[in-house]
């Protein structure tokens, strides 16, 4: 239990995504301490950004969108309550700010060019036994954990495992598998891997089971994901100071205080909770920190992984897909390049063809928003490697990539029709939109993951606060020289460490990427902030009075 203390607390938080929003709304509740919440964008939500007015009537009427485009919501970030459950944080946040949400369970599979999919109990069973295939690998983890080596994926173990635990002779076998499902495993659980935004290659196999699961359905938000941002922002008191558009330069910070330099100013605190992603302190934390953070820590940015999630809306002028499917998915094919007539078609140049390439070498898939809204927009996705391409394509670049990828499956894409008939480029869609995490300044990707050389110790290490230790002159001349100094104006001749300080802690650390089993989640961002905010509340050494 926490016990409100009697002196003046000043806080800064950097950052108002949903963790640094969490931290606050739970520290404003101790009206003894004041909170500046610093956030760079001109808006809260960081990594949740929800679209409402992304399509005009306007254009909507003009007939290059489908009729409704311009009543929907579009999130470009956050847009799924993995585990819809009583048990997950978000769950009673959802119910308060009423938002809906669907579960998203069917598809349709293509597994190689043209236009036949693949048949639903094939596509059904297949899904089954990767699965199965994954649980098996998940439990390998816990149970061999100390065994496996750092530097061992999971594309290695599932390798080792086709070839050495399953046959394909004997139907009544153990751990019999179709010559032809075995084949298509390594493609389909490419899935896996770009859900979590890192390729099956450098998926710590050590690791796998490490995040933990809320049960429940895993739900599609469909009408805003920024309805959690908007009820958790409506907790704050007025102890909560927020200022946009405050870029964080500099965090200096001794025993006594923590001073964080921005684009408008300098902000003084007794503590400082930091709530920058991941990706951001890949990039900055050498320069940002003085003094350097712990070496723990240091190592820990460097070390575990932070993907990119890419979306582009495909708004069509009809479906030409299945009505009813949540899903479209196109396994990697042995057509592991474009077909030169298709890049023609589209004229496609280099960046495109090179996106493409490496797209169609993952498992591409698209969702559909036909079963939720009968409106024939697509959304098309890419991870990694292949989001990093599609970012650097202008929106209509882009947009063409995907028709090519697409009319490799669909014909229809490429047919010649009679005048006002809605066949080959008459289905194109003339409109896109499109996502850039991997070139946001503020976030330099969408979530964390654990790839190999990496553990879950170097999400703990999160757990601890900083705080920074001076080390003085080590004989009397230096002592003296030092007073002179002081004297003089100069700077103290002191040495300035670093240091993880349970109980001293100057800087505390929130997000996704500091939940050792909720990482790449937004209910793990929301309770690490909570987790933050509650240290904060019980430490008891001097502060500001």
């Amino acid at each position: 239990m926490t016990i409100p203390s009697t002196s003046t607390q000043r806080v800064i938080i950097i950052g108002g995504g949903i963790s640094g929003l969490a931290a606050a709304r739970e520290l404003s509740k101790n009206p003894n301490t004041h909170v500046t919440l610093l956030e760079a964008r001109n808006r809260l939500g960081g990594r949740i950004v929800t679209h409402r007015n992304l399509i005009s009537k306007d254009l909507e009427l003009s007939g290059q969108v489908p009729a409704g485009s311009s009543d929907l919501v579009y999130d470009f970030g956050a847009s799924w309550i993995h585990g819809v459950d009583p048990a997950n944080p978000l769950y009673e946040i959802a119910q308060t700010g009423q938002v809906e949400y669907v579960h998203t369970d069917s598809d349709i599979m293509f597994k190689q060019p043209g236009p036949i999919p693949m048949p639903g109990e094939e596509s059904n069973h297949l899904w089954q036994v990767v699965w199965d295939i994954l649980d098996k690998a998940q439990e390998y983890s816990a149970e061999h954990r100390d065994e496996i080596p750092e530097e061992k994926s999971f594309k290695e173990w599932l390798t080792d495992y086709l070839e050495k635990e399953v046959q394909s002779t004997d139907p009544q076998g153990e751990n019999y598998l179709e010559e032809e499902v075995r084949k298509w495993v390594p493609g389909l659980s490419m899935y896996w891997a770009d859900e979590n935004a890192i390729p099956v290659e450098k998926v710590s196999m050590k690791w796998m089971d490490a995040e933990d699961i809320f049960p429940g359905d895993h739900s599609l938000v469909i009408n805003g994901f920024d309805r959690i941002v908007k009820v958790v922002s409506a907790g704050l008191k007025s102890n909560i100071r927020v200022l946009l558009e405050h870029v964080v330069e500099k965090i200096e910070y001794d025993e006594t205080e923590v001073r964080v330099s921005t684009s408008q100013g300098l902000f003084t605190a007794d503590r400082v909770l930091c709530t920058l992603p991941l990706g951001v302190l890949k990039a900055q934390h050498t320069t940002l920190f003085h003094p350097q953070l712990p070496a723990s820590k240091q190592r820990a940015i460097e070390r575990l992984g932070f993907g990119t999630m890419y979306k582009i809306l495909l708004f069509f002028p009809t479906c030409f897909w299945p009505l009813n499917k949540h899903f479209i998915n196109f396994l990697p094919s042995a057509l592991t390049v474009p077909s030169p007539d298709l890049v023609a078609h589209f004229g496609l140049n280099e960046k495109q063809v090179e996106a493409l390439t490496v797209y169609m070498q993952d498992l591409a898939n698209y969702s559909s928003l036909m079963p939720q809204y009968n409106i024939p927009i697509l959304v098309g996705y890419a991870t990694n490697r292949a989001a990093e391409l599609m970012e650097r394509l202008s929106d209509e670049e882009a947009r063409m990539v995907y028709m090519c990828q697409m009319a490799h499956y669909f014909p229809i894409l490429l047919q010649d029709g009679k005048e006002g008939e809605l066949v080959g480029k008459a289905l194109w869609p003339t409109v896109s939109h499109m996502s850039r995490w991997n070139q946001d300044p503020f976030a330099r990707g969408s979530y964390t993951s654990i790839p190999v050389h990496a553990s879950q110790k170097d999400l703990e290490v999160f757990d601890i606060p900083v705080g920074a230790r001076s080390y003085g002159p080590l004989n009397g001349d230096e002592e003296e020289d030092d007073c002179e100094d002081e004297e003089k104006g100069g700077d103290k001749k002191q040495r300035l460490v670093s240091v993880d300080d349970a109980d001293y802690g100057r800087i505390f650390f929130a997000g996704e990427h500091t939940s050792p089993s909720r990482f790449a989640s937004v209910h793990g961002a929301l309770m690490t902030g909570q987790r933050e905010a509650a240290k904060i509340l019980d430490q008891r050494h001097p502060v500001h009075c």
